[in-house]
């Protein structure tokens, strides 16, 4: 399901960005789940899957269509762990690095 968002929020941003006349080419989101890549990439009805709603099929349609890319990031390359996880100061800072932010 955070994937679907996340591919959500990329489509509203492709159009704003359309609006103001930036061309832009495919889309990439970042997603750290293997089972969520492969959903987006061959959605096949399980028990597990069952949750998954309408919204689900229309971002599958658009990465058919090329609009976004949904690839792997690997969790030392992830700085969106810092908004989701208790990390220690390492790793924090870490993201931080990744996202341009320096620290005192």
């Amino acid at each position: 399901m955070a994937v679907t968002e996340a591919i959500k929020e990329a489509l509203w941003l492709r159009g704003l960005f359309g609006e103001l006349s930036l061309h832009h080419g495919v889309t990439t989101v970042y997603c750290d789940s293997q089972s969520a890549i492969h959903l987006t990439k061959d959605q096949m009805y399980h028990e597990k899957t069952k949750h998954i709603d309408m919204q689900f099929h229309f971002v599958r349609d658009t990465i058919d269509e090329g609009k976004v890319l949904v690839q792997k990031i690997s969790t030392k390359d992830n700085p969106a762990d810092m908004f989701t996880k208790p990390l220690p100061v390492y790793k924090s800072k870490q993201c931080l690095d990744l996202v341009g932010i320096r620290y005192c």
